[in-house]
Protein backbone atom coordinates (compact mmCIF):
# COMPACT_ATOMS: atom_id res chain seq x y z
CA UNK A 1 0.00 0.00 0.00
CA UNK A 2 2.85 2.91 0.65
CA UNK A 3 4.40 1.30 -2.25
CA UNK A 4 0.98 2.40 -4.37
CA UNK A 5 0.92 5.25 -2.75
CA UNK A 6 4.25 6.21 -3.46
CA UNK A 7 4.50 5.63 -6.79
CA UNK A 8 1.02 7.53 -7.25
CA UNK A 9 2.69 10.68 -5.68
CA UNK A 10 5.87 10.18 -7.84
CA UNK A 11 3.96 10.14 -11.06
CA UNK A 12 2.04 13.69 -10.13
CA UNK A 13 5.01 15.03 -9.92
CA UNK A 14 5.82 13.93 -13.39
CA UNK A 15 2.34 15.24 -14.62
CA UNK A 16 2.51 18.50 -12.92
CA UNK A 17 5.91 18.96 -14.15
CA UNK A 18 5.04 18.72 -17.58
CA UNK A 19 1.92 21.20 -17.23
CA UNK A 20 4.25 23.75 -15.54
CA UNK A 21 6.42 23.06 -18.93
CA UNK A 22 3.88 23.52 -21.05
CA UNK A 23 2.72 26.70 -18.96
CA UNK A 24 6.50 27.49 -19.49
CA UNK A 25 5.99 27.38 -23.14
CA UNK A 26 3.24 29.25 -23.70
CA UNK A 27 4.47 32.57 -21.37
CA UNK A 28 7.89 32.09 -23.42
CA UNK A 29 5.55 32.57 -26.88
CA UNK A 30 3.44 35.16 -25.28
CA UNK A 31 6.60 37.19 -24.46
CA UNK A 32 8.59 36.38 -28.03
CA UNK A 33 5.17 38.21 -29.84
CA UNK A 34 5.76 41.52 -29.33
CA UNK A 35 9.71 41.11 -29.62
CA UNK A 36 9.40 39.45 -33.09
CA UNK A 37 6.84 41.81 -34.24
CA UNK A 38 9.94 44.11 -33.74
CA UNK A 39 12.37 42.09 -35.52
CA UNK A 40 9.94 42.14 -38.31
CA UNK A 41 9.89 45.83 -39.53
CA UNK A 42 12.40 45.54 -42.36
CA UNK A 43 11.57 44.11 -46.00
CA UNK A 44 10.57 40.89 -46.77
CA UNK A 45 8.98 40.18 -43.03
CA UNK A 46 5.64 38.16 -43.39
CA UNK A 47 3.11 37.45 -41.19
CA UNK A 48 3.69 33.16 -42.54
CA UNK A 49 7.41 33.75 -41.37
CA UNK A 50 6.73 35.02 -38.31
CA UNK A 51 4.60 32.13 -37.29
CA UNK A 52 6.89 29.37 -38.47
CA UNK A 53 9.92 31.05 -36.41
CA UNK A 54 7.60 30.85 -33.47
CA UNK A 55 6.03 27.70 -34.07
CA UNK A 56 9.82 26.33 -34.30
CA UNK A 57 10.65 28.01 -31.04
CA UNK A 58 7.60 26.49 -29.43
CA UNK A 59 8.45 22.99 -30.99
CA UNK A 60 11.40 23.34 -29.43
CA UNK A 61 10.30 24.00 -25.99
CA UNK A 62 7.67 21.18 -26.21
CA UNK A 63 10.54 18.38 -27.29
CA UNK A 64 12.47 19.82 -24.07
CA UNK A 65 9.63 19.45 -22.41
CA UNK A 66 8.76 15.42 -23.28
CA UNK A 67 12.28 14.85 -23.05
CA UNK A 68 12.00 15.91 -19.68
CA UNK A 69 8.86 13.79 -18.78
CA UNK A 70 10.31 10.97 -19.63
CA UNK A 71 13.23 11.09 -17.65
CA UNK A 72 11.08 11.73 -14.99
CA UNK A 73 8.71 9.07 -16.02
CA UNK A 74 11.75 6.65 -16.15
CA UNK A 75 12.94 7.58 -12.79
CA UNK A 76 9.36 6.84 -11.10
CA UNK A 77 9.12 3.60 -12.86
CA UNK A 78 12.81 2.52 -11.58
CA UNK A 79 11.44 3.78 -7.82
CA UNK A 80 8.68 1.86 -8.12
CA UNK A 81 10.33 -1.73 -9.32
CA UNK A 82 13.19 -0.84 -6.74
CA UNK A 83 10.33 -0.78 -3.99
CA UNK A 84 8.79 -4.10 -5.58
CA UNK A 85 11.64 -6.08 -5.71
CA UNK A 86 14.00 -4.86 -2.54
CA UNK A 87 14.26 -7.17 0.41
CA UNK A 88 11.71 -6.64 3.33
CA UNK A 89 12.87 -8.05 6.83
CA UNK A 90 10.34 -8.21 9.41
CA UNK A 91 9.92 -10.14 12.59
CA UNK A 92 8.18 -13.56 11.37
CA UNK A 93 7.41 -15.22 14.97
CA UNK A 94 8.57 -14.73 18.16
CA UNK A 95 7.65 -17.17 21.30
CA UNK A 96 8.79 -18.29 24.81
CA UNK A 97 8.74 -22.37 24.83
CA UNK A 98 8.10 -23.01 28.19
CA UNK A 99 9.47 -26.51 28.63
CA UNK A 100 12.77 -24.85 27.39
CA UNK A 101 12.68 -21.92 28.70
CA UNK A 102 13.87 -20.36 26.10
CA UNK A 103 12.42 -16.95 23.56
CA UNK A 104 12.57 -17.90 19.89
CA UNK A 105 12.29 -15.00 17.66
CA UNK A 106 12.32 -15.85 13.89
CA UNK A 107 13.57 -12.87 11.46
CA UNK A 108 12.03 -12.96 7.97
CA UNK A 109 12.92 -11.43 4.09
CA UNK A 110 10.03 -11.23 2.58
CA UNK A 111 10.57 -9.32 -0.58
CA UNK A 112 11.56 -10.81 -3.50
CA UNK A 113 15.55 -10.25 -3.83
CA UNK A 114 17.91 -10.89 -0.90
CA UNK A 115 19.15 -8.94 2.14
CA UNK A 116 22.62 -8.18 2.15
CA UNK A 117 25.41 -7.65 5.32
CA UNK A 118 22.41 -8.16 7.75
CA UNK A 119 23.34 -7.13 10.87
CA UNK A 120 21.10 -7.89 13.96
CA UNK A 121 21.52 -5.61 17.58
CA UNK A 122 19.10 -7.97 19.63
CA UNK A 123 19.40 -7.79 23.41
CA UNK A 124 16.93 -9.04 26.16
CA UNK A 125 16.42 -6.94 28.98
CA UNK A 126 14.59 -6.95 32.12
CA UNK A 127 12.42 -3.25 33.02
CA UNK A 128 10.00 -2.35 34.67
CA UNK A 129 8.36 -0.23 31.63
CA UNK A 130 7.82 -2.71 28.56
CA UNK A 131 6.39 0.34 26.57
CA UNK A 132 9.15 2.29 26.95
CA UNK A 133 11.75 3.40 24.12
CA UNK A 134 14.04 1.12 24.87
CA UNK A 135 17.77 1.08 23.17
CA UNK A 136 19.84 -2.71 22.72
CA UNK A 137 23.30 -2.82 23.90
CA UNK A 138 25.59 -2.07 20.65
CA UNK A 139 27.53 -4.90 21.31
CA UNK A 140 24.86 -7.22 21.40
CA UNK A 141 25.42 -7.58 17.57
CA UNK A 142 25.29 -10.88 15.49
CA UNK A 143 26.58 -10.76 12.00
CA UNK A 144 23.84 -12.44 9.70
CA UNK A 145 25.04 -11.73 6.26
CA UNK A 146 22.86 -12.63 3.36
CA UNK A 147 18.72 -13.91 3.91
CA UNK A 148 17.52 -14.91 0.75
CA UNK A 149 13.80 -14.26 -0.45
CA UNK A 150 11.06 -15.65 1.72
CA UNK A 151 14.09 -17.11 4.15
CA UNK A 152 14.38 -16.88 7.50
CA UNK A 153 16.65 -16.50 10.51
CA UNK A 154 16.28 -17.12 14.40
CA UNK A 155 17.67 -16.07 17.54
CA UNK A 156 17.10 -17.94 20.90
CA UNK A 157 17.77 -16.83 24.54
CA UNK A 158 17.53 -19.94 26.80
CA UNK A 159 17.05 -19.69 30.57
CA UNK A 160 14.95 -16.92 30.63
CA UNK A 161 13.32 -16.77 33.91
CA UNK A 162 15.69 -19.52 35.33
CA UNK A 163 17.98 -16.65 35.52
CA UNK A 164 15.51 -14.37 37.31
CA UNK A 165 14.02 -16.45 40.21
CA UNK A 166 14.10 -13.54 42.24
CA UNK A 167 12.02 -11.51 39.93
CA UNK A 168 9.26 -14.55 39.04
CA UNK A 169 6.75 -12.70 41.14
CA UNK A 170 6.95 -9.52 40.19
CA UNK A 171 7.36 -10.72 36.13
CA UNK A 172 3.75 -12.38 36.77
CA UNK A 173 1.76 -9.42 38.24
CA UNK A 174 3.46 -7.18 35.46
CA UNK A 175 5.55 -5.18 38.21
CA UNK A 176 8.41 -6.15 35.83
CA UNK A 177 8.69 -7.09 32.35
CA UNK A 178 11.59 -9.27 30.05
CA UNK A 179 11.69 -7.62 26.88
CA UNK A 180 13.73 -8.32 23.85
CA UNK A 181 14.38 -4.91 21.67
CA UNK A 182 16.77 -3.31 18.98
CA UNK A 183 17.13 -3.50 15.42
CA UNK A 184 18.21 -5.01 12.19
CA UNK A 185 19.95 -3.17 9.58
CA UNK A 186 20.80 -4.85 6.33
CA UNK A 187 20.91 -3.52 2.71
CA UNK A 188 19.08 -4.06 -0.64
CA UNK A 189 20.52 -5.58 -4.08
CA UNK A 190 19.80 -1.82 -5.42
CA UNK A 191 22.55 -0.15 -2.83
CA UNK A 192 19.84 0.66 -0.03
CA UNK A 193 20.26 0.79 3.61
CA UNK A 194 17.59 -0.15 5.77
CA UNK A 195 16.76 -0.59 9.19
CA UNK A 196 13.87 -2.38 10.91
CA UNK A 197 13.75 -1.58 15.37
CA UNK A 198 11.92 -4.53 17.05
CA UNK A 199 10.87 -5.12 20.63
CA UNK A 200 8.84 -7.45 22.09
CA UNK A 201 7.63 -8.74 25.62
CA UNK A 202 7.29 -11.71 26.99
CA UNK A 203 3.20 -11.82 29.40
CA UNK A 204 2.04 -13.63 31.95
CA UNK A 205 -1.70 -14.56 32.69
CA UNK A 206 -0.98 -14.27 36.20
CA UNK A 207 0.21 -18.05 36.50
CA UNK A 208 2.19 -19.17 33.22
CA UNK A 209 4.09 -17.07 30.69
CA UNK A 210 1.98 -16.86 27.27
CA UNK A 211 3.82 -18.73 24.20
CA UNK A 212 3.15 -15.52 22.00
CA UNK A 213 5.61 -12.09 22.79
CA UNK A 214 3.63 -8.84 22.27
CA UNK A 215 5.37 -7.24 19.74
CA UNK A 216 4.96 -4.02 21.20
CA UNK A 217 7.24 -1.93 17.85
CA UNK A 218 8.05 -2.99 14.30
CA UNK A 219 8.69 0.28 12.93
CA UNK A 220 8.72 1.09 9.16
CA UNK A 221 12.06 0.32 7.83
CA UNK A 222 13.84 3.95 7.21
CA UNK A 223 17.23 4.19 5.40
CA UNK A 224 20.04 4.83 7.81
Amino acid sequence: MVTKQKWAADFARVVIYAFALVGFAGVAAFLLVPRTIDWCKGDGCSAQGWIGAVSGSLATIFALAAVVVAIQALRVQRKASEAELRAYMFTDRAEYDVAADAIEIAIRNCGATPALNADIFLDLQLVDKRDDDLQADVNAKYRLGVVGPDKYHTLDWINVTAKRTDHLAELHIGAKHICVTGWIDYEDIFGGRHRLRIQTALTSDGKVFRKKLDILRQDLESPI
